[in-house]
């Protein structure tokens, strides 16, 4: 499509294309946990350590994809990414065809498939502004956030045949999804051409993108907010959870995909009904605080491992505050960060989840191999407490106003 020329009917492609990304996220969710958990039958450590293999490479290569995607055009860049990510899946169903499978190649995979996620992620962010709705994009937010859960959820059904069926059907389904995703994004404006300017070295510009973070009393506490939930909520939903389903519950596939399903269908009903309030919200940093308060009380609720019915209905309540804590913690970046800056503060945003995620993992899958499943919640729920009030203390969270 002509840079310059949008189409009418821009975002729902956008949407269309960000479900052909997400279904194969949620597949990947409980498939690759379930190979190394269920199927290899590993510990805790080494199940934390394969999470963190999923999550570690944001670590370097979400701040340097969101540079790329700030110098580059972002919509063919996502192109590319959509066929490097089919590739991944389909060399780990031949693996599996040839009863190949073994941890330190599931590592390879997860490493592989992180990375090219974390490119794709700060690319896919920077184009919302550019095919949102004119004075909409508060909505879009919302409504690009529940859809990305929708997308997941319905790949978490999908794995949990993973029992009945195998995981070879599952990764063809994933590959073919991403390549089909292509034909949308091919469909997607090109976003404004970037001023012709000289530009500084990775580490600078990576430095521009921290500074202009720092610098704004609005995205500063919603990233180190962000960062704590990566570390102290993501890391034990990740490596510590689905152990506890395993050695607690006694459960396999199905019962990690009914954790999965409780908590993104309640991200998915947080989401959309913050569609209809997206114009009216003005206190956004107030939802934030509220929503990761109740988070920690969830876990430390959830350390108690309460019967499972108990423990599902925690989870949805989890996953009510995590999807008003991302979509409202993702408007005020988008709303705040300049234009020259987006991609570059997107990533930061992502690199808060998905970079403190395999430091969480590996911390808590520690703990949880030496002092156990209970010690491995009771202690991130206690340490996010900590980091909430010193963000209401030395910020202006609670009442700062952000509109677009």
């Amino acid at each position: 499509m002509d840079q310059g020329k949008p189409s009418a009917n821009a975002f729902p492609v956008y949407l269309a294309g960000l479900g052909s990304w997400f279904v194969p996220l949620g597949i990947q969710m409980v498939l690759f946990p379930w190979l190394v958990a269920v199927v290899l039958h590993m510990d805790a450590f080494a199940v934390g350590v394969a999470q963190a293999a999923v999550m570690a490479p944001s670590l370097l290569f979400l701040p340097l994809g969101g540079l790329v995607a700030d110098r580059g055009n972002a919509r063919r860049l996502l192109l590319r990414y959509h066929l490097i990510y089919a590739l991944p899946p389909l060399a780990l169903a031949l693996v599996l065809w040839s009863d190949g499978l073994s941890y330190p190649l599931l590592i390879a995979y997860g490493i592989a498939a992180g990375a090219i996620g974390a490119f794709a992620i700060p690319t896919r962010d920077a184009l919302l502004p550019v095919v949102a709705p004119k004075g909409g994009l508060p909505k879009a937010v919302a409504l690009a956030t529940a859809l990305q859960f929708g997308g997941q959820l319905l790949g978490i059904a999908c794995a949990s045949t993973a029992d009945r069926f195998g995981a070879l059907p599952l990764l063809l389904l994933h590959s073919g999804m991403v390549l089909a995703g292509c034909i949308f994004v091919r469909r997607l404006p090109d976003p404004p051409p970037h001023p012709k300017t000289e530009h500084p070295g990775f580490w600078r510009s990576i430095g521009e993108g921290v500074s202009a973070a720092a610098k704004s009393d609005q995205i500063w506490p919603v990233l180190l907010l962000n960062f704590g939930v990566g570390v102290f909520y993501v890391g034990p939903f990740m490596a510590v959870l689905p152990l506890a389903i395993r050695d607690h519950y006694a459960g396999g596939a199905a019962e990690l995909s009914y954790m999965n399903l409780a908590f993104w269908a309640a991200t998915i009903v947080a989401s959309m009904a913050l569609v209809g309030l997206a114009r009216r919200l003005t206190l956004r940093g107030r939802l934030i605080g509220t929503a990761v308060l109740v988070g920690a009380m969830v876990l430390l609720s959830l350390a108690t491992l309460p019967p499972f019915p108990v423990f599902l209905a925690l989870i949805f309540v989890w996953g009510l505050g995590a999807g008003i804590t991302m979509t409202q913690s993702r408007t005020v970046v988008q709303i705040v960060a300049p234009a020259t800056h987006r991609a570059r503060l997107m990533s930061l945003f992502q690199l808060g989840l998905s970079g403190g995620g395999p430091i969480g993992a590996f911390l808590t899958g520690t703990i949880c191999s030496v002092w156990g499943l209970k010690a491995a919640l009771l202690i991130p729920a206690l340490a996010m407490l900590v980091l909430i009030a010193l963000v209401l203390l030395r910020s202006r969270l609670w009442s700062m106003q952000t509109v677009e």
